[in-house]
């Protein structure tokens, strides 16, 4: 199992200005490239009131109470959305490594597969809280 990570930094193949040294400084360097990707292509701040004006539009109108179980299974969805991005950024034409088509498909399908799973728990509390307004309610 040791040699798989090992075997998958090899094919990376950062830069020569990665400091690869420890996994530590790669990941905050892939961040912050991840970062200037995104301020180099112009995109907007985030808008925070747009965000939920959107997740009320799709039912998001009550309180959500989550259990510590949830809220880690959605913190860790989010780090693994967070590395994908990461690697799918960095390896964006001109970007420091390239990745083969068949490794791209499977972090989209990875990418899709967190977001899901991290709204249908969003979705269940949801659904959990709509029930007890009504219980409360009656």
């Amino acid at each position: 199992m040791n040699s798989k990570p090992q075997a998958a930094r090899a094919a990376a193949k950062p830069a020569a200005s990665v400091d690869t040294s420890s996994d530590t400084s790669s990941l905050v360097t892939a961040y912050a490239d991840a970062i200037q990707a995104i301020a180099d292509h112009g995109d907007q701040p985030l808008d925070i009131h747009d965000i939920c004006s959107h997740r009320r539009a799709c039912g998001f109108t009550d309180d959500l109470a989550l259990t510590e179980c949830e809220a880690q299974a959605i913190n860790t969805r989010l780090y693994g959305l967070s590395a994908i991005s990461a690697l799918l950024i960095g390896a964006d034409e001109g970007g420091a490594f390239k990745l083969s088509k068949w490794l791209q498909g499977g972090l989209h399908s990875a990418l899709y597969a967190l977001t899901e799973d991290a709204q249908a728990v969003l979705h269940r509390a949801n659904e959990r809280a709509a029930e007890g307004e009504k219980g409360g309610a009656a």
